[in-house]
């Protein structure tokens, strides 16, 4: 665990990791997340029968997640639940469930960037501003993301490209270079094709860049940087099914704001063109 275990981060670590946690250490983990609010008066012993493991496993499962023992999760974490807001009724009809989304995403929204390391983001922006080929992909309900990244990249002048083709990202990947940067975006990190594209680039020596909302995954295995950002009380099933891309749509408005600060005026230039081609397409 690093940074300190920042406030609002214990959580958020739960459920990144959980994915990847033995079945026995998921039940503990679980019993973590179901009873955060009570875990400071729960002993190890009480959480292993809640879990239906041994006492042992209890104190694996924390040091998995990486903290010393159960003693200073139980702490941490009664301190992040008293973080939460509590979840209020949805409104009944539709309007009051769109609304009910606004103020679910405005009260996590710091949580979303719990796991978001900034050493990480700052050598990101590094290998954004350097690479000599950008390329970004993503597949599912990330390949919209991927293309407007190269597109919002392009526009300040940092050309950038999204193939579309699973096969034409992994040899589009493969003949990159070690001056090149493949940007992946994968909520789940565990798309076949998507880790296929990842290892291609690694092969031919490229930095690989994840965008996902999974600390520990077979994409972060093989990632060079890592950028994790996720619904603070998403879980992988959610992943998987519902599917929030927000944190990283987010996440991808802050990378180009803070690349066209470092380009400066290049990336001035860049939208000044930009706006000429916008304007000439606008009808009266």
């Amino acid at each position: 665990m690093t940074n300190e275990h920042r406030q609002g981060q214990v959580i958020a670590t739960i459920r990144s990791l959980l994915p990847s946690l033995l079945p026995t250490e998921q039940a503990v983990a679980a019993v973590f997340l179901a009873r955060s609010t009570e875990i400071i008066e729960l002993s190890s012993q009480q959480v292993a029968e809640l879990a239906g493991a041994s006492r042992a496993t209890v104190v694996r499962t924390c040091q998995s997640l990486g903290f010393s023992g159960y003693q200073q999760l139980r702490v941490l974490l009664a301190r992040d639940a008293s973080l939460e807001s509590p979840r209020q009724p949805v409104p009944a009809g539709g309007d009051g469930i769109v609304r009910e989304t606004f103020r679910h995403v405005a009260d996590t929204v710091n949580g979303m960037t719990a796991l978001l390391d900034d050493s990480e983001v700052t050598r990101a922006l590094g290998e954004l501003e350097t690479a000599g080929r950008v390329v970004v992909i993503g597949n599912g309900l990330s390949a919209s993301l991927a293309t407007d990244f190269a597109a919002r990249l392009t526009s300040i002048g940092r050309h950038a490209e999204s193939p579309l083709d699973p096969i034409g990202q992994q040899i589009t990947a493969r003949l990159l270079t070690a001056d090149d940067v493949l940007v992946v975006i994968s909520g789940s990190g565990a798309t076949l094709s998507t880790l296929r594209t990842a290892e291609a680039a690694r092969e031919a020596g490229a930095a690989v860049i994840a965008i996902t909302a999974f600390a520990r995954s077979p994409l972060t295995q093989v990632a060079t940087l890592c950028l994790v950002v996720t619904m603070p009380d998403l879980t992988f099933r959610d992943e998987i099914t519902l599917t929030s891309r927000l944190p990283q749509a987010i996440l991808i408005e802050g990378i180009v704001a803070a690349l066209s600060h470092h380009l400066g005026e290049s990336a001035a230039r860049a939208k000044g063109l930009l706006l000429d081609v916008i304007s000439n397409n606008l009808a009266e």
